[in-house]
């Protein structure tokens, strides 16, 4: 469905600018039924009292980059910090090329949908370690790819449930703000409270301070570095 760009923005915006604290969000969840590691919260996991996400029919078919939005600075510049934080920087950010990496740098290029789903690319196996810090058993797999290594079970929850035609940069863009706003980063970012809302987001994104996931969290000064740029760049 095609809508007109200026509603789909003008309901971020509002959202964003209407978001008031409420309860903390509950604690994320594993797939088992994949044995993906990459936690994500799930529909179940969203908080009530945080204002609605944007419904699918507002989504556009063809969603412009974050940076042509008119999207609140702070949600364009925490973007682009997790970018940061979960590629090689600047090399595969600066250029977007870190929307077609898989996890451990192979490259992918069928943006018609998650590469594990087109076949393009197959789950990879983690270090025995690596398992047991996120919960799970030896032999566990990552299938995340994109620019916020979204794994393959928490992408088709999020493309189905926002209408998302793709896994073009516009796609991952829209899946991430949607991973936000689930785990109430959007409501720290509402208030200012950015080492807060990275806190919120470090079960999410393994690279991110404060994460226990054990793949190489950066530290916060990193990251609110990076924040910072974004937000010149935004």
């Amino acid at each position: 469905m095609r809508v007109n760009p200026g509603a789909a923005i003008a309901a971020l915006v509002a959202a964003f600018v209407l978001l008031r604290p409420g309860r903390a969000a509950a604690a994320p969840a594993f797939d088992a039924a994949t044995n993906d590691t990459q936690a994500a919260p799930r529909a179940a996991d969203a908080n009530p009292d945080y204002n609605p996400t944007i419904p699918p029919e507002v989504v556009m078919e063809n969603i412009p980059p974050v940076s042509e939005t008119g999207m609140p600075r702070a949600v364009a510049a925490f973007l682009y910090m997790i970018r940061a934080s979960e590629h090689i920087f600047p090399r595969d950010v600066e250029n977007d090329a870190a929307y077609n990496i898989f996890y451990g740098g192979a490259r992918f290029n069928d943006l018609s949908d998650h590469p594990v789903n087109t076949g393009e690319m197959k789950p990879i196996k983690l270090p025995d370690a690596m398992c047991r810090a996120v919960g799970r058993l030896p032999g566990c797999v990552t299938t995340a790819a994109g620019a916020y290594q979204i794994i393959r079970p928490t992408w088709n929850r999020v493309r189905d449930k926002l209408g998302l035609p793709d896994f073009s940069p516009q796609s991952q863009d829209r899946a991430a703000v949607e991973l936000l706003e689930e785990a109430g980063v959007m409501e720290l970012l509402g208030l200012d409270d950015i080492e807060g809302a990275i806190a919120k987001a470090a079960p999410v994104w393994a690279s991110l301070p404060g994460s226990t996931a054990q793949q190489n969290p950066k530290k916060l000064a990193y990251a609110l570095e990076r924040y910072a740029e974004g937000l010149d760049r935004a």
